[in-house]
């Protein structure tokens, strides 16, 4: 039966176990005192509502990766962007430390829950540390404080009428730490009710727990995505969740009876609060200061409703649908943005232990210190969208970027400085329409601009626009030509005005790589204090400080020199000759073509509307790899989704990735026909990943990628020759396209292009 106190009682702890796990945890978590975050954070009193942005609070199931760093990055870069504007700034972060699976995998490692997540936390703490990541606040949902908040919020939404208490049976998925809907599970290997997140099964369940009326605030969910169409962002993020909500919200569980690794529900010490009701709580806590009482009154005080949430697509819902419906239960103000990344890659595939492919952020911060990896992960990628890691891509990133073009320019001009001018900064005046500066103080406001929207490759593009032309000039001016000529005055102007530029690049990067732009400031004579009292301000142009003497000149970022791949490097050679040999026989050429091209039996393992545009689909195929292909295709117009689950198709899979509507396709479904579009469908009897032929002729042997632009011509010219004969067949120049069970056939179009 539900209870009815006015007032919430202390936290009841049990402590008659001596052992812990899934099924024998039933030990409440000992709270932990009033935190200490790191850095001051005493009580003071407050002119302005501070700017405050979260990352999510990760889950202390294990140590973290780089899918953690990815979004801690981005809002630790977004924190020093709102400093440099003059900001009164709290960036959170935090541990989530409750749960089954916290609970178990504590269990596996034969600790106490408690002690398995402190050691989990240290590894955080020690990873930020060593990424230069300068949090304000670290919660940690064990933390005295942050039960005594989440006492009140369910207090507050207990008196709404907003909770209640009833037997339920569902699918419960442990990695989600959630009950599944029908949308959120599917038929993955044929294993039903799988988690399309983790693709493992979803446990039927039944137990009796409270519930959070969700359905009760469908009306204002609908109303807050009709009026705030920047609530959630990027748009495609926003267009998905209205669609979440116009398909109605139904209650959803906030307890859990089967575990007691967590707070318990006040007065119903057999039940402790589910994880998420308690988690995103963390948010607010975070921000109680140290000596003050934890209350919401005082989290509002202190800066709440944040500026911005950064979390994962993969959590999006709880955030965008549970956590607004919970504030407006509890009266409390929404958060302003909330802003979802997609999800990281290695090489195009998914990362995972069992392919052997993860991303270790130690090793890459070992070998390459903590800015290049910060740059890549923000500059480098779509921040947004789906992001994708290689070795051969991370190294052209950096070398180009930081070394050569940032890097060059300061180099070019040092080391001439010295030698005609010594060691001092001569004077000089830049003129107020030099073509520099006026293009510096477009750059900064562009890449102002930038930033404050997360467009972190716009902001640092902005910064590398007024690099490139710094380096333009100084080839146009020729300064070294000047000095030979006795033009001293006249070299000298030239490498004062690009060393101004490189000081306001500096600032404009700092966010991103502060190391880095520190060096520049450091070789450029400025004590380090000025550097750390920096502000965008100083983006406007300013000419050196006349008299300021230089170092002896180094460089400011070390090239990174790419592993040796032999496996590229044997296929870029195979490609060469195939060309030269082509060239050698024209006859031979359109042979070439045919098979260079990587043509495979795929099956669909799952389908969805993509969430951004109503003609397409997102496909996941099995094409015979370690996990599916991502594929975006304009079958939406022709068939359902429900006929394309566990349907095989021809998936052409060398192409290069690309990005339809901000979702990145890694492969083409191959279709006949114009108005009416039918599937090239192989054989039953095809095997999942198997080649397709021309029948008669020679085996495959693809290019890796068909990424060049003349290598997607090879594309061009075979798809000119796709098409289906009388007898249905899928046909390369009239001869049939064949697996190892037999042709490649449509259903009813005779004589129809293929593509």
């Amino acid at each position: 039966t539900a209870f009815t106190p006015q007032i919430l009682s202390p936290i009841f702890q049990k402590s008659s176990v001596t052992r812990y796990g899934a099924s024998h945890n039933r030990l409440a978590p000992p709270l932990r005192p009033y935190r200490k975050p790191r850095g001051s954070r005493a009580l003071s009193m407050q002119t302005e509502k501070p700017w405050v942005c979260t990352t999510p609070l990760y889950y202390a199931n294990g140590p973290p990766h780089m899918g953690s760093a990815y979004p801690t990055i981005a809002a630790d870069i977004l924190s020093r962007y709102q400093k440099l504007q003059g900001k009164q700034v709290t960036f959170i972060t935090g541990s989530d430390e409750h749960g089954e699976k916290i609970a178990t995998t504590a269990a596996d490692n034969a600790k106490p829950p408690q002690e398995f997540v402190d050691g989990i936390v240290g590894e955080f703490k020690g990873l930020w540390a060593k990424m230069d990541i300068e949090y304000d606040s670290f919660v940690r949902t064990t933390d005295e404080t942050h039960a005594a908040i989440v006492r009140e919020f369910f207090q507050r939404v207990w008196d709404k009428g907003d909770i209640y208490k009833k037997d339920y049976e569902g699918r419960y998925c442990v990695g989600c730490e959630a009950y599944l809907g029908d949308d959120e599970m599917d038929t993955i290997d044929g294993v039903e009710h799988a988690c399309k997140i983790h693709r493992k099964p979803a446990e039927l369940r039944r137990e009796e727990n409270y519930f959070f009326r969700l359905s009760k605030y469908q009306s204002a969910l609908e109303n807050l995505f009709r009026d705030q169409p920047q609530f959630v962002q990027p748009n495609y993020r926003f267009n998905e969740v209205k669609k979440w909500v116009e398909a109605g919200v139904p209650d959803f569980s906030i307890s859990r009876s089967t575990i007691s690794w967590g707070i318990p529900v006040p007065n119903d010490p057999d039940q402790v609060i589910y994880v998420w009701f308690d988690a995103l709580l963390g948010y607010i806590s975070a921000l109680i200061q140290d000596g003050q009482e934890p209350t919401l009154d005082n989290a509002i005080a202190n800066g709440w409703p944040c500026n911005v949430h950064i979390i994962g697509k993969d959590i999006l819902r709880f955030h965008a649908v549970y956590w607004p419906a919970m504030l407006m239960s509890a009266d409390m103000a929404l958060p302003e943005l909330i802003y979802s990344h997609g999800f990281l890659t290695k090489d195009g595939l998914k990362m995972g232990k069992s392919l052997g492919n993860v991303l270790e952020p130690d090793v890459l911060l070992q070998q390459h210190g903590s800015d290049a990896v910060r740059y890549y992960f923000s500059k480098g990628l779509d921040f947004g969208g789906d992001g994708d890691f290689s070795e051969e891509r991370f190294s052209n990133v950096l070398n180009a970027d930081l070394a050569n073009d940032l890097g060059n320019m300061l180099n070019r001009c040092l080391k001439p400085l010295q030698k005609h001018n010594g060691e001092l900064l001569p004077s000089y005046a830049t003129p107020a329409d030099h073509p520099l500066r006026l293009l510096a103080a477009e750059c900064s406001a562009k890449s102002a601009v930038a930033y404050a929207a997360l467009d972190f490759r716009g902001a640092g593009e902005a910064a590398l626009e007024l690099t490139r032309s710094g380096n333009k000039y100084i080839d146009d001016m020729a300064p070294w030509t000047l000095f030979k000529e006795g033009k001293i005055a006249e070299g000298t102007a030239v490498l004062m005005t690009i060393l101004e530029a490189a000081r306001i690049v500096a600032v404009m990067l700092s966010p991103m790589v502060p190391q880095v732009s520190g060096k520049v400031y450091q070789q450029l004579g400025f004590d380090p204090s000025i550097y750390a009292r920096l502000q965008w301000s100083d983006t406007t142009w300013r000419d050196l400080p006349a008299g300021q003497p230089l170092p002896e000149p180094e460089g400011i970022f070390k090239r990174i020199e790419a592993p040796v791949d032999e496996a590229a490097d044997a296929a870029k050679k195979l490609a060469a000759e195939k060309a030269k040999a082509a060239k050698a026989n024209p006859a031979a050429a359109e042979v070439a073509d045919i098979l260079r091209v990587d043509m495979r039996v795929g099956q669909i393992v799952s389908a969805e509307m993509h969430p951004d545009a109503e003609s397409l689909y997102v496909e996941m195929i099995d094409v015979g790899e370690a996990v599916p292909r991502q594929v975006v295709s304009g079958l939406a117009k022709y068939m359902s989704l429900a006929s394309l689950i566990g349907k095989k198709v021809v998936v052409l899979c060398n192409l290069k990735p690309a990005k339809m509507r901000g979702v990145e396709s890694t492969g083409m479904v191959l279709a006949a026909g114009t108005d009416v579009v039918e599937l090239l469908e192989p054989p039953p009897g095809a095997l999942v990943g198997e080649r397709i032929k021309v029948e008669g002729g020679a085996d495959p042997t693809p290019d890796e990628m068909l990424k060049s632009k003349s290598a997607q011509k090879v594309w061009d010219r075979v798809a000119e020759k796709l098409s289906t004969d009388s007898s249905l067949c899928g046909t390369y120049d009239g001869v049939p396209l064949v697996t190892s069970a037999g042709p490649c056939t449509v259903a009813s179009l005779k004589g129809s292009p293929i593509k």
